[in-house]
């Protein structure tokens, strides 16, 4: 039997990480587990894709009832992860992936062990700030990415594996490498 990994895909925000970690994986049986939020929905995202979309108040009573196996704040918004989504997935033998910041990440690896492997994607601040801008961003999401950028790169120290995204195909192919080498060592 294949020992199921969670694959976490971590970064500088607006590194492409969930547009890169979906087309790796999609068609892959390596089911995503997105996280809720408190936040309201951007444009262009789809609710239980990107993430489960909640009111603050349902965060606060998922919180107090033992819901997340992490949740972080960042800026004036929270974001959790499920625990029980991921014991599902790991108990039926099913490796997933999750997209998380550098906290979430960390706790995940700390809960989880080697069964945790951080995927840090990265582009240079220049290319995050024209990459938003030509998705017609809001410069005060622009301006609090680039705000964290430096906190957020230096995290790629402790991770397992590094991509530096310059283009989403080979991004793609260098995930389903890393994907591969942990689902064919076993």
């Amino acid at each position: 039997m294949v020992k199921p990994y969670l694959f976490l895909f971590t970064g500088t925000s607006g590194s492409g990480r969930k547009t890169a970690a979906h087309k790796a994986l999609q068609g892959s049986g390596i089911a995503h587990i997105p996280s809720c939020t408190d936040r309201p929905l951007r444009d262009k995202e789809r609710p239980d894709m990107d993430y489960r979309y909640v009111s603050k108040e349902q965060f606060d009573q998922l919180a107090a009832e033992g819901f997340f196996t992490e949740s972080v704040r960042i800026d004036r918004h929270r974001y959790g992860i499920g625990k029980r989504y991921l014991d599902l997935a790991l108990h039926a033998g099913n490796s997933a992936y999750l997209i998380l910041n550098r906290e979430g990440s960390d706790t995940i690896r700390k809960l989880y062990g080697d069964r945790a492997i951080r995927i840090f994607l990265y582009v240079d601040k220049k290319t995050v700030s024209e990459r938003l801008e030509s998705k017609g961003t809001s410069f005060e999401i622009i301006n609090s990415y680039l705000d964290h950028y430096s906190e957020e790169v230096t995290y790629r120290k402790y991770c397992e594996h590094i991509i530096e995204n310059v283009t989403i195909e080979e991004t793609v192919m260098q995930i389903k490498a890393i994907i591969s080498s942990y689902l064919q060592a076993n």
